[in-house]
């Protein structure tokens, strides 16, 4: 038959340390200091690979590190960016502010547009000018206003029919 392809791989441990090894931070030799100290190893090290990693950032040696010259450029490139956004974002607040500053004074301009107009109005008005007239001696018209018409002068031009001998109330007939 074939292999059976569901059968569970045998768990595999990790080797024991040679009991001829010395534990570094106990001091004890044996076949359980080697298992003790991959045991407390662990803890330990997760513990100062933590306190190393945050006294490199504090102290800033990350940047010197192999890893970050080589993504420098892009870091410089990430602050600029962030200071253009920021800057951007600034100057559209202002703009935003200064719109609606001018959209007040826009309103109170036309505000006061609508209200000298009505005076205007108001003061044009036949009866109003009368009424500023009084005192001067000037008086209203009795006489309506009538239209002058002007008779104009006959355009003779030298390509008109009268002229050429011809007229156009001849070639009806």
């Amino acid at each position: 038959m074939g292999k059976n392809k569901f059968k569970p791989k045998p768990v595999q441990k990790d080797p024991v340390p040679e009991p001829e090894l010395v534990s570094e931070f106990t001091g004890e030799t044996g076949p359980d200091a080697g298992r003790r100290e991959a045991e407390g190893r662990t803890d330990k090290a997760r513990q100062r690979e933590r306190k190393e990693k945050f006294r490199s950032v504090m102290d800033g040696t990350v940047v010197l590190d192999r890893g970050m010259k080589q993504y420098g450029s892009l870091i410089v490139f990430v602050f600029v960016l962030g200071l253009v956004v920021i800057t951007n974002s600034y100057l559209s607040e202002k703009v935003a502010r200064e719109s609606a500053r001018i959209k007040t004074e826009l309103k109170e301009l036309q505000y006061r547009q609508i209200s000298a107009k009505a005076e205007w109005m108001r003061l044009s008005r036949q009866s109003s000018v009368a009424r500023m007239l009084d005192g001067t001696g000037v008086t209203e018209s009795k006489v309506p206003p009538f239209k002058v018409l002007v008779p104009e002068p006959e355009r003779k031009a030298w390509w008109s029919p009268k002229k050429l001998g011809r007229h156009p109330k001849d070639e009806d007939k």
